[in-house]
């Protein structure tokens, strides 16, 4: 079997490190949009010590208040939409339920904090899953170099679970979801597979840099089509590096993603904060291996963008 994950798993004591509040170190699982993030948020969530939030998007501004300001200047129908995971989570662990009365309270109370920061209310939902370590997860982190730096700034002794998937079926994914809900009309397939493309390298290239200034073991990369194609082969190895302990007994809860507590979706438990495919149908389901070829013949991009493109591919593991 070839491991393919690029730095050691070095056993982590699970009393090495905690926040002065008295939480453990978050971890937090960096990806792009359409690389099963969400239900590998799901399957982490399983391990008893782990507790798996919903996106929070909590990283891409000083404050909530803020960012819900950016997204109205950006034309967001309803800027709320952005945090709805991050309401999710809040009726969740402070009521122990996300019907709608519970998230409209959830939206009272972080209206209530719109001016503090993104560590203030991290470090608020960390303090109500402690002793589990939380586990999250939002493409918008690693969207932008300042998203991705204030979260490892507010965080400096967290890990980080880099995430990545193959450029052609991750760029397929992209293009079927954002045709029904990101894509204007008159945008020509040519831009919309360029703009898929381009998220896929930047956030992967933006994420594999700022790794390299991280001690070895505080990050692990994986491949996501092989963490969901092969969980029994693979959690073991993410748990290890986690210094968290399992069995076949944990494995087995682990893969039950559908056991989540947020996986659901609906009018009575909310919508959003993960992916809406795996949130209308959250069991484990096979993925096909990696395609051998990183470029698709199809894409009409110059010589120079495919050789960037796998010449990164390769570098990730492809």
């Amino acid at each position: 079997m070839t491991v393919m994950i690029t730095n050691s798993l070095t056993r982590v004591s699970s009393t090495e490190s905690s926040q002065p509040g008295g939480f453990r170190d978050p971890v937090f699982l960096l990806a792009p949009p359409r690389s099963y993030s969400t239900v590998s948020i799901a399957l982490l969530a399983g391990h008893p010590l782990l507790y798996g939030l919903p996106e929070t998007n909590l990283f891409t501004g000083e404050t909530l208040g803020e960012q819900i300001s950016a997204a109205n200047r950006l034309g967001v129908k309803n800027a709320w939409t952005q945090f709805t995971g991050l309401a999710r989570a809040v009726a969740q662990l402070h009521e122990g339920r996300q019907d709608p009365a519970a998230l409209s309270r959830a939206a009272v109370w972080l209206r209530e904090r719109s001016a503090e920061s993104p560590k203030q209310l991290m470090d608020h939902l960390l303090g109500l899953v402690s002793p589990r370590i939380g586990i999250e997860k939002s493409p918008l982190t690693v969207g932008s170099a300042q998203a991705l730096t204030t979260c490892m700034r507010a965080y400096p002794n967290a890990r980080y679970l880099h995430l990545v998937r193959h450029p052609v079926s991750t760029q397929r994914s992209m293009l079927a979801l954002y045709d029904t809900f990101l894509f204007p009309p008159q945008m020509t397939r040519h831009e919309r597979v360029r703009r898929c493309l381009l998220t896929w390298y930047s956030c992967h290239l933006r994420i594999e840099q700022a790794m390299r200034a991280l001690p070895t073991g505080q990050w692990l990369r994986v491949r996501a089509e092989d963490l969901i194609g092969r969980p029994r082969t693979w959690l073991p190895h993410v748990l290890d590096w986690l210094g968290l302990d399992h069995d076949e007994a944990i494995i087995g809860r682990m893969i039950q993603t559908e056991q989540w507590e947020f996986a659901r979706w609906g009018e009575e438990a909310g919508f959003g904060g993960g992916d809406p495919k795996f949130l209308n149908d959250p069991g484990l389901r096979p993925v096909p291996p990696p395609a051998p070829d990183v470029i698709d013949p199809g894409w009409g991009i110059s010589d120079g963008a495919r050789e960037r493109i796998a010449t990164l591919a390769r570098h990730l593991g492809y």
